[in-house]
Protein backbone atom coordinates (compact mmCIF):
# COMPACT_ATOMS: atom_id res chain seq x y z
CA UNK A 1 0.00 0.00 0.00
CA UNK A 2 3.03 2.19 0.83
CA UNK A 3 4.89 1.66 -2.42
CA UNK A 4 1.06 2.09 -4.14
CA UNK A 5 1.26 5.80 -2.25
CA UNK A 6 4.58 6.71 -3.28
CA UNK A 7 3.68 5.70 -6.86
CA UNK A 8 0.93 8.19 -7.35
CA UNK A 9 3.06 10.93 -5.56
CA UNK A 10 5.80 10.68 -7.78
CA UNK A 11 3.38 10.92 -10.49
CA UNK A 12 1.50 13.30 -10.06
CA UNK A 13 4.32 15.45 -9.23
CA UNK A 14 5.57 14.71 -12.78
CA UNK A 15 2.25 15.33 -14.33
CA UNK A 16 1.83 18.43 -12.63
CA UNK A 17 5.70 19.69 -13.63
CA UNK A 18 4.79 19.04 -17.23
CA UNK A 19 1.40 20.84 -17.03
CA UNK A 20 2.96 24.18 -15.58
CA UNK A 21 5.67 23.44 -18.09
CA UNK A 22 3.31 23.44 -20.64
CA UNK A 23 1.46 26.13 -19.64
CA UNK A 24 4.28 28.44 -19.92
CA UNK A 25 4.98 28.20 -23.37
CA UNK A 26 3.50 31.40 -24.90
CA UNK A 27 0.98 30.54 -27.88
CA UNK A 28 2.29 32.86 -30.07
CA UNK A 29 5.60 30.80 -30.12
CA UNK A 30 3.67 27.92 -29.70
CA UNK A 31 2.15 28.77 -32.99
CA UNK A 32 5.09 29.65 -34.57
CA UNK A 33 7.18 26.58 -33.74
CA UNK A 34 4.53 24.35 -35.30
CA UNK A 35 3.96 26.55 -38.32
CA UNK A 36 8.01 26.13 -38.89
CA UNK A 37 8.37 22.49 -37.76
CA UNK A 38 10.00 22.67 -34.47
CA UNK A 39 9.44 22.11 -30.67
CA UNK A 40 8.58 25.53 -28.89
CA UNK A 41 11.02 24.39 -26.00
CA UNK A 42 14.14 23.62 -28.07
CA UNK A 43 14.36 27.25 -30.13
CA UNK A 44 14.49 30.89 -29.14
CA UNK A 45 11.58 32.95 -30.76
CA UNK A 46 14.51 34.47 -32.84
CA UNK A 47 15.77 31.26 -33.71
CA UNK A 48 12.24 30.31 -35.16
CA UNK A 49 11.48 33.79 -36.18
CA UNK A 50 14.85 33.46 -38.62
CA UNK A 51 14.21 29.66 -39.27
CA UNK A 52 10.56 30.93 -40.54
CA UNK A 53 12.92 33.08 -43.09
CA UNK A 54 15.13 30.63 -44.37
CA UNK A 55 12.47 28.17 -44.99
CA UNK A 56 10.58 31.27 -47.19
CA UNK A 57 13.57 31.76 -48.89
CA UNK A 58 14.45 27.56 -49.50
CA UNK A 59 17.71 28.70 -47.81
CA UNK A 60 18.72 25.21 -46.96
CA UNK A 61 22.74 26.24 -45.64
CA UNK A 62 20.35 28.61 -42.91
CA UNK A 63 17.93 26.33 -42.18
CA UNK A 64 20.53 23.87 -41.17
CA UNK A 65 22.28 25.94 -39.41
CA UNK A 66 19.45 26.96 -37.69
CA UNK A 67 18.97 23.37 -36.60
CA UNK A 68 21.46 22.62 -35.91
CA UNK A 69 21.65 25.07 -32.89
CA UNK A 70 18.70 22.98 -31.11
CA UNK A 71 19.01 22.75 -27.22
CA UNK A 72 17.03 20.50 -24.49
CA UNK A 73 15.18 23.24 -23.55
CA UNK A 74 15.16 27.57 -23.89
CA UNK A 75 14.69 29.40 -21.01
CA UNK A 76 12.83 32.72 -20.87
CA UNK A 77 16.82 34.17 -20.17
CA UNK A 78 17.52 33.41 -23.87
CA UNK A 79 14.56 34.79 -25.41
CA UNK A 80 14.97 37.44 -23.78
CA UNK A 81 18.58 38.20 -24.48
CA UNK A 82 17.81 38.74 -27.91
CA UNK A 83 15.45 41.80 -27.27
CA UNK A 84 17.84 43.41 -24.16
CA UNK A 85 21.24 43.24 -26.24
CA UNK A 86 21.10 43.60 -29.48
CA UNK A 87 20.94 39.44 -29.50
CA UNK A 88 23.32 37.24 -31.22
CA UNK A 89 20.59 35.85 -33.53
CA UNK A 90 19.52 38.97 -34.75
CA UNK A 91 23.45 39.98 -35.37
CA UNK A 92 24.20 36.72 -36.90
CA UNK A 93 21.30 37.65 -39.51
CA UNK A 94 22.53 41.34 -39.95
CA UNK A 95 26.12 39.71 -40.15
CA UNK A 96 27.49 42.29 -36.97
CA UNK A 97 29.20 41.96 -33.19
CA UNK A 98 26.10 40.37 -30.94
CA UNK A 99 25.63 44.02 -28.42
CA UNK A 100 27.10 46.59 -31.11
CA UNK A 101 23.44 47.35 -32.11
CA UNK A 102 20.14 47.92 -30.77
CA UNK A 103 17.20 45.64 -32.01
CA UNK A 104 15.84 48.32 -33.40
CA UNK A 105 18.51 48.94 -35.48
CA UNK A 106 19.24 45.75 -36.15
CA UNK A 107 15.68 45.02 -37.40
CA UNK A 108 16.18 48.26 -39.94
CA UNK A 109 19.49 47.11 -40.60
CA UNK A 110 17.89 42.87 -41.86
CA UNK A 111 15.22 45.39 -43.46
CA UNK A 112 17.83 47.42 -45.27
CA UNK A 113 20.12 44.28 -46.56
CA UNK A 114 17.15 42.47 -47.62
CA UNK A 115 16.14 45.54 -49.93
CA UNK A 116 19.43 46.10 -51.27
CA UNK A 117 19.62 49.50 -49.42
CA UNK A 118 22.67 51.00 -49.38
CA UNK A 119 22.50 54.35 -47.84
CA UNK A 120 20.52 52.64 -44.96
CA UNK A 121 22.95 50.10 -44.26
CA UNK A 122 25.79 52.79 -44.01
CA UNK A 123 23.59 55.01 -41.73
CA UNK A 124 22.90 52.70 -39.62
CA UNK A 125 26.47 50.71 -39.54
CA UNK A 126 28.12 54.53 -39.05
CA UNK A 127 26.39 55.06 -35.71
CA UNK A 128 25.28 58.27 -37.52
CA UNK A 129 21.89 57.62 -36.17
CA UNK A 130 23.06 57.83 -32.36
CA UNK A 131 24.79 61.10 -32.69
CA UNK A 132 22.36 63.44 -30.30
CA UNK A 133 20.86 65.87 -31.87
CA UNK A 134 22.23 69.46 -30.33
CA UNK A 135 19.24 70.60 -28.02
CA UNK A 136 20.25 74.11 -28.65
CA UNK A 137 19.86 74.10 -32.41
CA UNK A 138 15.84 72.90 -32.30
CA UNK A 139 13.41 75.40 -32.38
CA UNK A 140 10.24 74.34 -30.52
CA UNK A 141 6.93 75.47 -31.82
CA UNK A 142 6.21 77.49 -28.58
CA UNK A 143 9.75 79.17 -29.25
CA UNK A 144 8.99 79.88 -32.67
CA UNK A 145 5.48 81.23 -31.37
CA UNK A 146 6.91 83.55 -28.89
CA UNK A 147 9.51 84.68 -31.09
CA UNK A 148 7.22 85.89 -34.14
CA UNK A 149 5.37 88.01 -31.07
CA UNK A 150 8.24 89.54 -30.26
CA UNK A 151 10.22 89.83 -33.59
CA UNK A 152 13.49 88.43 -32.36
CA UNK A 153 14.97 85.02 -34.27
CA UNK A 154 14.09 82.28 -31.92
CA UNK A 155 17.79 80.53 -32.54
CA UNK A 156 19.08 83.50 -30.54
CA UNK A 157 17.37 82.78 -27.31
CA UNK A 158 16.34 79.98 -25.07
CA UNK A 159 12.89 79.29 -24.27
CA UNK A 160 13.22 80.60 -20.78
CA UNK A 161 14.86 83.61 -22.26
CA UNK A 162 11.82 84.29 -24.69
CA UNK A 163 9.38 83.79 -21.59
CA UNK A 164 11.46 86.47 -19.60
CA UNK A 165 11.20 88.92 -22.74
CA UNK A 166 7.60 88.31 -23.44
CA UNK A 167 6.74 89.09 -19.99
CA UNK A 168 8.54 92.29 -19.93
CA UNK A 169 7.12 93.27 -22.89
CA UNK A 170 3.36 92.87 -21.57
CA UNK A 171 4.47 94.47 -18.45
CA UNK A 172 6.27 97.91 -19.98
CA UNK A 173 9.58 97.35 -18.07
Amino acid sequence: MRKLSLTIAVLSTALSAGLVSAQSINPGVAQLAASVGVSPTAFTQGQMIQLERAQRENDRQAIDFILSQAQDEVSRADNSMDMVNGGGQLALTAGVEPGQFTTNELVRLIAAQRDNDQQAIDFILSGTNRSPANPASVVTPAEASLAAQLGVNPADYTLAELALLSAQSVSGS
